[in-house]
């Protein structure tokens, strides 16, 4: 079979012609797919007998590689191909984040006033309650506080060089893909410091739920969970005047509530719509959306249980995250991004955490 020359040697173009189109019978220029001029059947009938030599062709085709020495025992190198979309193994969802309100203020500090205690009533003599006729009326004189929290500042900061942006043109954007991952580490940075923030250990973070909830925690000793302890925290917080409507724990104690529910209903219940924020499996237990959190302690016996009244936590946000660029000082793209804010638990006496769970 004759060809032409292409800028190859003779041998090789046609040796790679009749591997591939030879084979099928098809000669040098001619159509073998007439697209959308060609009629269905034949180019079926066409694609089919190529399509099988060619494949049958592949198989047969000698491998190629390197030999210790590095020389190239192939006919010729495949290209290898870079995938433009890169992965990112250590992302962690965020669903506290989601979860929680979040409020605009203003000022380095957010103020707010709660009562701590009501008039005791006292019926017959002073303050509230039933009184006889024409008894006198004292004045009910109940307990108020004033609670300030001071403002706290996170920050990431990215840099690209010069070359490495002129390199990436054409596989990615690497400015874009650093801002992508410094946005998503400031998230983790925020849910970490939700649940684990303490400012006794860190006076430039803010206390997170594990440290703010203090009234009622129950130490379990490094026993396992069972259902009976969770319906306990549940009306501990309600007695407290609390209504739980969160629960968040690890991976590991939520699985074996899981279990645990298995053994008295067939079908553990989920929530309505879509509630599991990133993290699947989140179900309702006695009214409450109980969902796992990567950020939770998870070492053996010290694991825990908190139950969240949402009504009293929110986070306060002076600036939400904000990109900013940095000074140019050399061939790089400085940036940062930066938030503003602080965790608010006004009531943490109508929350519960129970620690050491095996």
């Amino acid at each position: 079979m004759g060809f032409k020359s292409n800028g190859m040697g003779n041998a090789e173009a046609g040796y790679a012609f009749d591997a591939g189109f030879g084979k099928a019978g098809i000669q040098e220029e001619e159509t073998y797919y007439g697209g959308l001029l060609a009629g269905k059947e034949h180019c079926t009938k066409q694609l089919t007998n190529y399509g099988k030599t060619y494949m049958d062709a592949i198989t047969k085709a000698p491998t190629f590689g390197h030999t210790s020495g590095g020389t190239v025992t192939a006919y010729g190198l495949m290209p290898s191909f870079f995938d433009p979309a890169l992965v990112d193994r250590t992302i962690r969802q965020t669903p506290l984040l989601q979860l929680l309100p979040r409020k605009a203020v203003r000022g380095r500090s957010y103020v707010y006033n709660a009562m701590t205690a009501k008039a005791v009533p006292t019926n017959g003599t002073a303050g509230s309650g039933f009184k006889g006729d024409d008894a006198a009326l004292a004045e009910d004189v109940d307990t108020w506080t004033s609670v300030s929290t001071t403002m706290k500042f996170a920050y990431v900061v990215g840099r690209v060089t010069g070359p490495s942006q002129a390199s990436g043109l054409g596989y990615v954007n690497l400015l874009a893909e650093d801002i992508r991952v410094k946005s998503q580490e400031m998230n983790e940075i925020l849910e970490n410091e939700i649940i684990n923030g303490a400012t006794a250990t860190n006076a430039l973070g803010f206390n997170g739920l594990r440290a703010a909830i203090a009234t009622n925690t129950t130490a379990n000793a490094g026993a396992p969970i069972d259902l009976e302890q969770v319906r306990k925290d549940m009306n501990d917080v309600f007695e407290a005047n609390g209504n739980v409507d969160l629960v968040v724990t690890d991976g590991n104690t939520f699985n074996v509530l899981k279990g645990l529910l298995m053994d008295y209903q067939r079908n553990v219940e989920r929530p309505s719509g879509k509630m599991d924020f990133g993290i699947p499996d989140a179900f309702t237990f006695d009214g409450a959306l109980f969902i796992k959190d990567r950020f939770m302690p998870t070492t053996a016996s010290g694991r825990e249980i908190m139950y969240l009244d949402l009504r009293y936590v929110f986070l306060a946000v002076l600036q939400d995250t904000t990109f900013e660029e940095l000074a140019k000082t050399n061939d790089s793209h400085k940036y940062m991004l930066k938030w503003y804010g602080s965790l608010i638990v006004t009531a943490e006496m109508l929350m519960a955490d129970r620690t050491g769970i095996q």
